[in-house]
Protein backbone atom coordinates (compact mmCIF):
# COMPACT_ATOMS: atom_id res chain seq x y z
CA UNK A 1 0.00 0.00 0.00
CA UNK A 2 2.81 2.44 0.87
CA UNK A 3 4.51 1.77 -2.45
CA UNK A 4 1.24 2.39 -4.30
CA UNK A 5 0.69 5.68 -2.48
CA UNK A 6 4.25 6.77 -3.25
CA UNK A 7 3.84 5.88 -6.94
CA UNK A 8 0.51 7.77 -7.04
CA UNK A 9 2.15 10.82 -5.44
CA UNK A 10 5.02 10.87 -7.92
CA UNK A 11 2.72 10.27 -10.90
CA UNK A 12 0.42 13.13 -9.85
CA UNK A 13 3.43 15.46 -9.72
CA UNK A 14 4.43 14.38 -13.21
CA UNK A 15 0.95 15.09 -14.59
CA UNK A 16 0.30 18.42 -12.94
CA UNK A 17 3.70 20.09 -12.54
CA UNK A 18 3.55 23.55 -14.08
CA UNK A 19 7.20 24.53 -14.31
CA UNK A 20 10.35 22.89 -15.65
CA UNK A 21 12.45 22.18 -13.78
CA UNK A 22 10.55 21.86 -10.52
CA UNK A 23 12.28 23.40 -7.46
CA UNK A 24 12.93 19.88 -6.19
CA UNK A 25 13.23 16.88 -8.46
CA UNK A 26 14.92 13.53 -8.82
CA UNK A 27 15.58 11.12 -11.64
CA UNK A 28 17.53 8.25 -13.11
CA UNK A 29 19.49 7.76 -16.31
CA UNK A 30 20.87 4.61 -17.90
CA UNK A 31 23.15 4.58 -20.94
CA UNK A 32 24.60 1.47 -22.48
CA UNK A 33 26.26 0.16 -25.62
CA UNK A 34 26.93 -3.47 -26.52
CA UNK A 35 28.58 -4.96 -29.61
CA UNK A 36 31.13 -7.64 -30.40
CA UNK A 37 33.87 -4.98 -30.23
CA UNK A 38 32.91 -2.78 -27.29
CA UNK A 39 30.72 -2.68 -24.18
CA UNK A 40 30.02 0.20 -21.83
CA UNK A 41 27.32 1.05 -19.33
CA UNK A 42 26.65 3.96 -17.04
CA UNK A 43 23.86 4.49 -14.52
CA UNK A 44 23.14 7.85 -12.93
CA UNK A 45 20.87 8.60 -9.97
CA UNK A 46 20.37 12.25 -9.10
CA UNK A 47 18.58 14.79 -6.94
CA UNK A 48 18.18 18.47 -7.77
CA UNK A 49 17.12 21.29 -5.46
CA UNK A 50 16.62 25.00 -5.97
CA UNK A 51 15.85 27.57 -3.25
CA UNK A 52 15.85 31.34 -2.72
CA UNK A 53 17.11 32.55 0.66
CA UNK A 54 15.78 36.09 0.85
CA UNK A 55 17.14 36.73 4.34
CA UNK A 56 20.71 35.66 3.55
CA UNK A 57 23.22 38.49 3.98
CA UNK A 58 25.23 38.89 0.74
CA UNK A 59 28.37 40.82 -0.09
CA UNK A 60 26.50 42.44 -2.99
CA UNK A 61 22.91 42.77 -1.73
CA UNK A 62 20.11 43.20 -4.23
CA UNK A 63 16.35 43.36 -4.28
CA UNK A 64 15.87 40.13 -6.19
CA UNK A 65 15.86 36.72 -4.61
CA UNK A 66 19.28 35.04 -5.09
CA UNK A 67 19.20 31.52 -6.52
CA UNK A 68 20.89 28.59 -4.81
CA UNK A 69 20.92 25.30 -6.70
CA UNK A 70 22.25 21.92 -5.61
CA UNK A 71 22.70 18.82 -7.78
CA UNK A 72 23.64 15.52 -6.10
CA UNK A 73 24.27 12.47 -8.24
CA UNK A 74 25.80 9.02 -8.40
CA UNK A 75 27.39 8.23 -11.79
CA UNK A 76 28.27 4.58 -11.74
CA UNK A 77 30.19 4.15 -8.49
CA UNK A 78 31.20 7.83 -8.27
CA UNK A 79 29.36 10.29 -6.04
CA UNK A 80 29.29 13.90 -7.26
CA UNK A 81 27.93 17.18 -5.96
CA UNK A 82 27.35 20.49 -7.74
CA UNK A 83 26.40 23.94 -6.46
CA UNK A 84 25.32 27.16 -8.15
CA UNK A 85 24.72 30.65 -6.77
CA UNK A 86 23.29 33.42 -8.92
CA UNK A 87 21.94 36.87 -8.20
CA UNK A 88 21.68 40.16 -10.05
CA UNK A 89 25.45 40.71 -10.03
CA UNK A 90 27.23 37.36 -9.67
CA UNK A 91 27.23 33.87 -11.17
CA UNK A 92 29.15 31.18 -9.25
CA UNK A 93 29.12 27.41 -9.71
CA UNK A 94 31.27 24.35 -9.08
CA UNK A 95 30.80 20.65 -9.79
CA UNK A 96 29.65 18.47 -12.67
CA UNK A 97 26.35 20.03 -13.74
CA UNK A 98 25.98 23.80 -13.61
CA UNK A 99 27.37 26.16 -16.24
CA UNK A 100 26.27 29.59 -17.51
CA UNK A 101 26.35 28.62 -21.21
CA UNK A 102 23.76 26.67 -23.23
CA UNK A 103 26.33 25.33 -25.71
CA UNK A 104 25.49 21.61 -25.92
CA UNK A 105 29.09 20.46 -26.49
CA UNK A 106 30.69 22.83 -23.95
CA UNK A 107 32.66 20.71 -21.44
CA UNK A 108 29.98 18.01 -21.41
CA UNK A 109 30.60 14.46 -20.28
CA UNK A 110 31.26 12.47 -23.46
CA UNK A 111 29.34 9.27 -22.88
CA UNK A 112 26.08 10.58 -21.48
CA UNK A 113 23.79 13.58 -21.93
CA UNK A 114 20.38 14.68 -20.71
CA UNK A 115 17.47 14.51 -23.15
CA UNK A 116 15.56 17.07 -21.09
CA UNK A 117 16.19 20.58 -22.42
CA UNK A 118 15.42 22.18 -19.04
CA UNK A 119 17.83 20.00 -17.07
CA UNK A 120 21.54 20.74 -16.73
CA UNK A 121 23.80 18.58 -18.90
CA UNK A 122 26.38 16.26 -17.28
CA UNK A 123 29.84 17.86 -17.52
CA UNK A 124 33.40 17.21 -16.49
CA UNK A 125 34.34 18.86 -13.20
CA UNK A 126 34.09 22.60 -13.70
CA UNK A 127 34.02 25.88 -11.81
CA UNK A 128 32.63 29.20 -13.05
CA UNK A 129 32.80 32.76 -11.76
CA UNK A 130 31.07 35.53 -13.68
CA UNK A 131 29.99 39.14 -13.29
CA UNK A 132 26.57 40.08 -14.61
CA UNK A 133 25.79 43.39 -16.29
CA UNK A 134 22.06 43.44 -16.95
CA UNK A 135 21.43 40.77 -19.61
CA UNK A 136 25.17 40.18 -20.14
CA UNK A 137 27.72 38.09 -18.26
CA UNK A 138 31.53 37.96 -18.37
CA UNK A 139 33.68 35.53 -16.43
CA UNK A 140 36.32 32.85 -16.07
CA UNK A 141 36.17 29.08 -15.64
CA UNK A 142 38.07 26.01 -14.52
CA UNK A 143 37.63 22.67 -16.29
CA UNK A 144 39.24 19.32 -15.63
CA UNK A 145 41.91 18.45 -18.25
CA UNK A 146 41.24 21.55 -20.38
CA UNK A 147 41.42 24.58 -18.10
CA UNK A 148 42.93 23.28 -14.85
CA UNK A 149 46.38 24.86 -15.30
CA UNK A 150 45.24 28.07 -16.99
CA UNK A 151 41.75 29.50 -16.50
CA UNK A 152 39.38 29.82 -19.43
CA UNK A 153 37.16 32.79 -20.25
CA UNK A 154 33.53 33.10 -21.30
CA UNK A 155 31.21 35.88 -22.47
CA UNK A 156 27.46 36.21 -23.09
CA UNK A 157 26.99 39.67 -24.64
CA UNK A 158 23.19 39.66 -24.49
CA UNK A 159 20.75 37.00 -23.31
CA UNK A 160 21.10 33.62 -25.07
CA UNK A 161 21.67 34.79 -28.65
CA UNK A 162 25.47 34.61 -28.53
CA UNK A 163 27.93 32.75 -26.29
CA UNK A 164 31.73 32.69 -26.46
CA UNK A 165 34.31 30.71 -24.47
CA UNK A 166 38.04 30.06 -24.85
CA UNK A 167 40.67 27.96 -23.07
CA UNK A 168 44.26 29.29 -23.43
CA UNK A 169 45.54 25.96 -22.07
CA UNK A 170 44.22 23.80 -24.92
CA UNK A 171 43.63 26.60 -27.49
CA UNK A 172 40.03 25.35 -27.68
CA UNK A 173 37.19 27.74 -28.38
CA UNK A 174 33.39 27.57 -28.23
CA UNK A 175 30.77 29.68 -29.97
CA UNK A 176 26.98 29.51 -29.91
CA UNK A 177 24.91 31.78 -32.14
CA UNK A 178 21.17 31.31 -32.48
CA UNK A 179 18.06 33.26 -33.38
CA UNK A 180 15.52 33.08 -31.99
CA UNK A 181 17.08 31.99 -28.72
CA UNK A 182 16.48 28.55 -27.30
CA UNK A 183 14.03 29.98 -24.77
CA UNK A 184 12.06 31.84 -27.45
CA UNK A 185 12.01 28.83 -29.78
CA UNK A 186 10.22 26.70 -27.20
CA UNK A 187 7.13 28.90 -27.62
CA UNK A 188 6.99 27.75 -31.29
CA UNK A 189 5.70 31.18 -32.38
CA UNK A 190 8.36 31.93 -34.99
CA UNK A 191 8.39 29.89 -38.23
CA UNK A 192 12.16 30.16 -38.67
CA UNK A 193 15.34 29.58 -36.70
CA UNK A 194 19.10 29.64 -37.13
CA UNK A 195 21.62 27.95 -34.87
CA UNK A 196 25.35 27.35 -34.97
CA UNK A 197 27.41 25.57 -32.33
CA UNK A 198 31.12 25.30 -33.00
CA UNK A 199 33.91 24.07 -30.76
CA UNK A 200 37.48 22.81 -30.94
CA UNK A 201 40.90 24.08 -31.93
CA UNK A 202 41.93 25.79 -35.15
CA UNK A 203 43.27 22.46 -36.48
CA UNK A 204 40.28 20.38 -35.32
CA UNK A 205 36.96 22.25 -35.49
CA UNK A 206 33.69 20.47 -34.84
CA UNK A 207 30.06 21.48 -34.43
CA UNK A 208 26.75 22.02 -36.17
CA UNK A 209 25.13 24.77 -38.24
CA UNK A 210 21.45 24.61 -39.12
CA UNK A 211 18.70 26.86 -40.45
CA UNK A 212 15.02 26.18 -41.04
CA UNK A 213 11.77 27.77 -42.13
CA UNK A 214 8.45 25.96 -41.79
CA UNK A 215 4.77 26.58 -42.39
CA UNK A 216 3.18 23.89 -40.24
CA UNK A 217 -0.35 24.66 -41.41
CA UNK A 218 0.56 23.93 -45.06
CA UNK A 219 3.24 21.30 -44.36
CA UNK A 220 5.97 23.33 -46.03
CA UNK A 221 9.60 23.32 -44.91
CA UNK A 222 13.08 24.34 -45.99
CA UNK A 223 15.94 22.98 -43.92
CA UNK A 224 19.73 23.05 -44.27
CA UNK A 225 22.38 21.81 -41.87
CA UNK A 226 26.06 21.05 -41.66
CA UNK A 227 27.74 18.89 -39.04
CA UNK A 228 31.29 17.83 -38.24
CA UNK A 229 32.08 15.47 -35.39
CA UNK A 230 33.17 11.97 -34.44
CA UNK A 231 33.00 9.34 -37.16
CA UNK A 232 30.64 7.14 -35.13
CA UNK A 233 27.98 9.85 -35.17
CA UNK A 234 27.62 9.78 -38.97
CA UNK A 235 28.95 6.36 -40.08
CA UNK A 236 27.66 3.02 -38.82
CA UNK A 237 29.67 0.61 -40.96
CA UNK A 238 30.92 -2.94 -40.54
CA UNK A 239 34.63 -2.19 -40.81
CA UNK A 240 36.33 -0.90 -37.69
CA UNK A 241 37.14 2.80 -37.75
CA UNK A 242 39.92 4.71 -36.04
CA UNK A 243 38.53 6.52 -32.96
CA UNK A 244 40.51 9.60 -34.08
CA UNK A 245 38.62 9.78 -37.38
CA UNK A 246 36.17 12.62 -37.92
CA UNK A 247 33.11 12.89 -40.14
CA UNK A 248 31.13 15.65 -41.81
CA UNK A 249 27.60 16.01 -43.18
CA UNK A 250 25.84 18.59 -45.34
CA UNK A 251 22.10 18.22 -45.85
CA UNK A 252 19.47 20.30 -47.67
CA UNK A 253 15.74 19.50 -47.59
CA UNK A 254 12.94 21.28 -49.44
CA UNK A 255 9.36 20.17 -48.85
CA UNK A 256 6.99 22.40 -50.88
CA UNK A 257 3.92 20.52 -49.67
CA UNK A 258 2.66 17.25 -48.19
CA UNK A 259 4.32 14.16 -49.66
CA UNK A 260 6.77 16.18 -51.76
CA UNK A 261 10.48 16.38 -51.02
CA UNK A 262 13.75 17.27 -52.66
CA UNK A 263 16.86 16.38 -50.67
CA UNK A 264 20.61 16.50 -51.14
CA UNK A 265 23.05 14.98 -48.67
CA UNK A 266 26.80 14.50 -48.59
CA UNK A 267 28.73 12.65 -45.89
CA UNK A 268 32.52 12.42 -45.58
CA UNK A 269 35.04 10.58 -43.43
CA UNK A 270 38.35 12.20 -42.48
CA UNK A 271 41.52 10.67 -41.09
CA UNK A 272 43.09 11.93 -37.89
CA UNK A 273 45.25 14.35 -39.92
CA UNK A 274 42.22 15.85 -41.70
CA UNK A 275 42.43 14.09 -45.08
CA UNK A 276 39.20 12.86 -46.69
CA UNK A 277 39.25 9.08 -46.97
CA UNK A 278 35.64 8.38 -48.03
CA UNK A 279 32.55 10.25 -49.21
CA UNK A 280 28.92 9.42 -50.03
CA UNK A 281 26.31 11.56 -51.76
CA UNK A 282 22.59 11.17 -52.23
CA UNK A 283 20.03 13.13 -54.27
CA UNK A 284 16.38 12.31 -53.59
CA UNK A 285 13.09 13.40 -55.11
CA UNK A 286 9.59 12.20 -54.26
CA UNK A 287 5.96 13.10 -54.90
CA UNK A 288 2.52 11.60 -54.56
CA UNK A 289 0.96 9.65 -57.41
CA UNK A 290 -2.27 8.69 -55.57
CA UNK A 291 -3.70 10.42 -52.51
CA UNK A 292 -6.46 9.16 -50.23
CA UNK A 293 -7.86 10.56 -46.95
CA UNK A 294 -5.71 8.30 -44.77
CA UNK A 295 -2.61 7.68 -46.87
CA UNK A 296 -0.90 8.42 -50.15
CA UNK A 297 1.12 6.36 -52.63
CA UNK A 298 4.46 8.01 -53.34
CA UNK A 299 6.97 7.58 -56.13
CA UNK A 300 10.62 8.21 -55.29
CA UNK A 301 13.82 8.49 -57.30
CA UNK A 302 17.24 8.58 -55.67
CA UNK A 303 20.78 8.69 -56.97
CA UNK A 304 23.86 7.63 -54.99
CA UNK A 305 27.52 8.40 -55.44
CA UNK A 306 30.29 6.74 -53.42
CA UNK A 307 33.97 7.64 -53.63
CA UNK A 308 34.99 3.96 -53.99
CA UNK A 309 32.67 3.52 -57.03
CA UNK A 310 33.25 5.22 -60.37
CA UNK A 311 29.65 5.96 -61.37
CA UNK A 312 26.34 7.08 -59.88
CA UNK A 313 23.82 4.40 -58.91
CA UNK A 314 20.11 5.06 -59.47
CA UNK A 315 17.24 3.72 -57.43
CA UNK A 316 13.46 3.90 -57.65
CA UNK A 317 10.96 3.32 -54.89
CA UNK A 318 7.30 3.10 -53.98
CA UNK A 319 6.07 4.16 -50.54
CA UNK A 320 2.84 4.33 -48.58
CA UNK A 321 2.71 7.46 -46.42
CA UNK A 322 0.51 9.64 -44.24
CA UNK A 323 1.43 13.24 -43.45
CA UNK A 324 -0.72 15.78 -41.65
CA UNK A 325 0.85 18.50 -39.49
CA UNK A 326 2.35 16.65 -36.51
CA UNK A 327 1.75 13.09 -37.72
CA UNK A 328 3.87 11.27 -40.29
CA UNK A 329 4.45 7.66 -41.15
CA UNK A 330 5.76 5.86 -44.21
CA UNK A 331 6.87 2.45 -45.36
CA UNK A 332 8.17 1.35 -48.73
CA UNK A 333 10.84 -0.28 -50.81
CA UNK A 334 13.62 0.92 -53.07
CA UNK A 335 15.17 -0.98 -55.97
CA UNK A 336 18.58 0.05 -57.29
CA UNK A 337 19.85 -0.60 -60.80
CA UNK A 338 22.84 -2.51 -59.45
CA UNK A 339 20.48 -5.10 -57.91
CA UNK A 340 20.40 -3.77 -54.34
CA UNK A 341 17.05 -3.76 -52.56
CA UNK A 342 16.14 -1.71 -49.51
CA UNK A 343 13.08 -1.63 -47.21
CA UNK A 344 12.53 1.59 -45.25
CA UNK A 345 10.03 2.76 -42.63
CA UNK A 346 9.64 5.93 -40.62
CA UNK A 347 7.37 7.43 -37.96
CA UNK A 348 7.06 10.94 -36.51
CA UNK A 349 4.28 11.74 -34.04
CA UNK A 350 3.69 14.77 -31.82
CA UNK A 351 0.88 14.64 -29.25
CA UNK A 352 0.25 18.08 -27.84
CA UNK A 353 3.40 19.86 -26.70
CA UNK A 354 4.67 16.98 -24.58
CA UNK A 355 4.82 13.65 -26.38
CA UNK A 356 7.14 13.26 -29.37
CA UNK A 357 7.89 9.89 -30.99
CA UNK A 358 10.37 9.38 -33.80
CA UNK A 359 11.45 6.11 -35.38
CA UNK A 360 13.30 4.98 -38.50
CA UNK A 361 14.11 1.53 -39.85
CA UNK A 362 16.16 0.14 -42.72
CA UNK A 363 16.33 -3.48 -43.80
CA UNK A 364 18.92 -4.22 -46.49
CA UNK A 365 19.23 -7.43 -48.43
CA UNK A 366 22.39 -9.31 -47.38
CA UNK A 367 23.64 -9.30 -50.97
CA UNK A 368 23.48 -5.49 -51.18
CA UNK A 369 26.69 -3.97 -52.49
CA UNK A 370 26.32 -0.33 -51.36
CA UNK A 371 25.44 1.46 -48.09
CA UNK A 372 22.22 3.36 -47.31
CA UNK A 373 21.29 6.59 -45.54
CA UNK A 374 19.36 6.38 -42.24
CA UNK A 375 17.91 9.31 -40.30
CA UNK A 376 18.87 9.61 -36.65
CA UNK A 377 19.49 12.11 -33.83
CA UNK A 378 22.78 13.99 -33.61
CA UNK A 379 21.89 16.09 -30.55
CA UNK A 380 18.63 16.18 -28.55
CA UNK A 381 17.33 18.86 -30.96
CA UNK A 382 18.96 17.96 -34.29
CA UNK A 383 18.56 15.03 -36.67
CA UNK A 384 20.95 13.99 -39.40
CA UNK A 385 21.70 11.22 -41.87
CA UNK A 386 23.87 8.23 -40.98
CA UNK A 387 25.68 6.21 -43.66
CA UNK A 388 25.29 2.53 -42.86
CA UNK A 389 26.02 -0.79 -44.54
CA UNK A 390 24.29 -2.82 -41.81
CA UNK A 391 21.77 -5.43 -42.90
CA UNK A 392 19.36 -4.04 -40.26
CA UNK A 393 19.28 -0.58 -38.74
CA UNK A 394 16.58 0.78 -36.46
CA UNK A 395 16.28 3.86 -34.29
CA UNK A 396 13.59 4.85 -31.79
CA UNK A 397 13.27 8.08 -29.82
CA UNK A 398 10.40 8.74 -27.39
CA UNK A 399 10.33 12.02 -25.52
CA UNK A 400 8.13 13.50 -22.82
CA UNK A 401 9.23 16.22 -20.35
CA UNK A 402 9.46 13.49 -17.71
CA UNK A 403 10.46 10.46 -19.76
CA UNK A 404 12.91 9.90 -22.63
CA UNK A 405 14.27 6.82 -24.38
CA UNK A 406 16.69 6.38 -27.31
CA UNK A 407 17.32 2.93 -28.78
CA UNK A 408 19.47 1.99 -31.76
CA UNK A 409 19.71 -1.64 -32.91
CA UNK A 410 21.94 -2.74 -35.76
CA UNK A 411 22.89 -6.06 -37.36
CA UNK A 412 26.07 -6.65 -39.30
CA UNK A 413 26.19 -7.99 -42.84
CA UNK A 414 25.24 -11.67 -43.09
CA UNK A 415 24.02 -11.55 -39.47
CA UNK A 416 27.54 -11.54 -38.00
CA UNK A 417 26.74 -9.78 -34.75
CA UNK A 418 24.34 -7.19 -33.35
CA UNK A 419 24.94 -3.81 -31.77
CA UNK A 420 22.58 -2.23 -29.23
CA UNK A 421 22.74 1.33 -27.91
CA UNK A 422 20.18 2.54 -25.37
CA UNK A 423 19.60 5.63 -23.26
CA UNK A 424 16.72 5.63 -20.77
CA UNK A 425 15.96 8.67 -18.60
CA UNK A 426 13.25 9.61 -16.11
CA UNK A 427 12.60 13.00 -14.53
CA UNK A 428 10.36 13.17 -11.43
CA UNK A 429 9.26 16.54 -9.99
CA UNK A 430 8.90 16.19 -6.22
CA UNK A 431 7.30 19.53 -5.38
CA UNK A 432 5.99 22.27 -7.66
Amino acid sequence: MKRSLLALFLFSNILFAESNPSPFSTGVSFSGYDSRYYTKRQETLWFRGEVCLKDLVLILPNEECPKHKVFLEKRGETYLGSYQFENKNIYLSYGNRFRPLNHFFFLREKFDFSSFWFLEQPTVRTGFLGLKFGESILGTYYAENSADKQPGFFLKPYKNYLELAYSPQTKEGFILLEFPSSEERKSEKKPYWFRTEIFGTKEDTQGIISASWADKEKDKRIFASGFRGRVGQLFQISERTDPEEKAGLFRFVWEPGPYRRLQFAESSRYSSDGKEIYSAQSVLGRMEILEFPWFAVLAQARAYSFSDHSSWVWGKGVYLSYQKKFWRWEIGQEWRKNGDRLTEAGLQISIGKNWKIYSSLIYAEEKNLLPAFAEESITPEETGLVVTDKSFYSFLRIFHPYFAIHIRHTREKEGKGDGLSMRFQVYIPLFD
